[in-house]
């Protein structure tokens, strides 16, 4: 897959850990991404999966996070399960039901919560050409970026190499995880 995120083999390690991360869970970001696909090829015909998955990744990463509270996402969060919860009733669907593999750190969750909403305009756009309407809840604009501006410079501050950071790139991949065993749940597992 060819990325401007990518860093390069050999890049210079002086790179902020924001690059780091986005780098070391390049796999398992991709990997969710594909078991989310056939909602972009065809959203009226996968909107019911794609909201149920979409609120079974974000319970799970809310129950991961159970004994912390991340600041940047305590308004955001309960609203998009709100919303979603009302999407899955309209449509009568129930979503699946994740059980956490490990705690998350408040910061991992809030980078996934909050780095899932940066693709929502993109598939509100793909959803609104292929004519999807009513337009679910979920896809309503959120604003997100004071709060996403507070997780880089956390992340930011965070050493490469260090036990934060190793700790950081496992939660995150772990709820990477969680957003594809989500995906799987309602969707099926992804064509090869």
């Amino acid at each position: 897959m060819n990325s401007l995120t990518q860093v390069p083999a050999g890049a210079p390690t002086d790179l902020s850990f924001r690059v780091v991360l986005r780098s070391e869970t390049r796999a398992e970001h991709d990997a969710s991404e594909i078991v989310f696909a056939p909602f972009m090829d065809d959203p009226a015909g996968h909107v019911a999966p794609f909201l149920a998955a979409q609120h079974a990744a974000l319970t799970a990463v809310s129950c991961a996070m159970a004994d912390e509270e991340a600041s940047e996402i305590a308004e955001i969060l309960p609203d998009l399960l709100e919303r979603l919860a009302a999407d899955c009733d309209d449509l009568g669907v129930e979503p699946p039901v994740l059980t956490p593999d490990q705690e998350l750190s408040c910061l991992a969750g809030a980078y996934l919560v909050l780095g899932s909403q940066m693709g929502v305009a993109a598939m509100r756009k793909r959803a609104e050409e292929a004519g999807l309407s009513p337009m679910p809840r979920f896809f309503s604009p959120v604003e997100r970026r004071s709060a996403w501006a507070s997780v880089c410079t956390k992340l930011g501050d965070v050493a490469p190499g260090s036990a934060d950071a190793a700790r950081l790139i496992d939660d995150t991949r772990a709820g990477y995880a969680l957003y594809a065993r989500a995906g799987v749940l309602a969707f099926g597992e992804p064509a090869e």
